[in-house]
């Protein structure tokens, strides 16, 4: 498998979890939070935004459950969490309608 091909399937197998922690808004929480996060196989990037943790990851080598527990044992709490794909755009083409 060429890297073109390898860095293409990394793209098509990517999620966001978006979390939502108490720990969110505190530096050192944060800090914490993150520090937990990137030391997850898979986990490949960590922001904060709008008062939520966001975690893209490779879900062939981790869990949004797994993520939860990894903020869990660092100390901070989670008050909510969704995930989903992350595709910029419907795949369409001839003959093909977006859904």
């Amino acid at each position: 498998m060429s890297e073109t091909d390898k860095n293409w399937a990394a793209l098509l197998a990517t999620m966001v979890a978006r979390i939502e922690s108490d720990g969110v808004g505190s530096p050192t929480h944060e800090k914490a939070i993150t520090d937990a996060l990137d030391s997850i196989d898979g986990v490949a990037e960590v922001s904060m935004e709008n008062g939520a943790i966001h975690v893209t990851y490779d879900p062939l080598q981790t869990t949004e459950k797994k993520i939860e527990e990894s903020i869990r044992a660092s100390g901070n709490s989670v008050t909510s969490a969704a995930s989903d794909s992350e595709m910029p755009c419907p795949v369409t083409g001839p003959g093909l309608a977006a859904t």
